[in-house]
């Protein structure tokens, strides 16, 4: 406890200029984190994969709109409707390749924002999968 009160006002004032720096840098992080174009410079892949991952889950919830359109287009050629012709094989095998390339675009993408959020984000990965464990017992 020898310390002279200069030498407190000095630890105090070099204490000081540290937390500013540290803020100033701290700033910049999170400057750096909230900007997309930031974030798609040095993770492209990721946020194109979201994209597309939302542009597809866009076009599901639009639910088929290029039957609508064949529909009005088959009514205009014709007043009598006709019922839909069945699937065939091939037409249903693309249907189902279609659904699971969605599926594993979603998954990708989910698992690239998880692994970029628990980057990001102390933490983040053992609350989410504190959250994810409730639901993996009930399936």
């Amino acid at each position: 406890m020898g310390e002279t009160t200069n030498q407190i006002e000095a630890h105090i004032e070099n204490e000081r200029y540290d937390l500013g720096a540290n803020l100033k840098e701290l700033e910049a992080k999170v400057k750096s984190v909230t900007d997309w174009r930031e974030q798609f410079r040095h993770n492209p892949t990721v946020l194109l994969g979201l994209a597309f991952g939302g542009g597809v889950l866009l076009a599901a919830r639009r639910g088929g709109h290029s039957r609508h359109r064949n529909r009005r287009f088959s009514s205009e050629v014709s007043p009598v409707s006709t019922p839909p012709a069945p699937i065939g094989g091939q037409k249903q095998k693309v249907l189902e390749t279609l659904d699971n390339i969605k599926g594993a675009l979603i998954g990708v993408a989910a698992t690239r924002v998880t692994d970029f959020l628990g980057d990001m984000v102390p933490e983040f990965k053992n609350h989410y999968n504190n959250a994810k464990q409730p639901r993996e017992s009930m399936h």
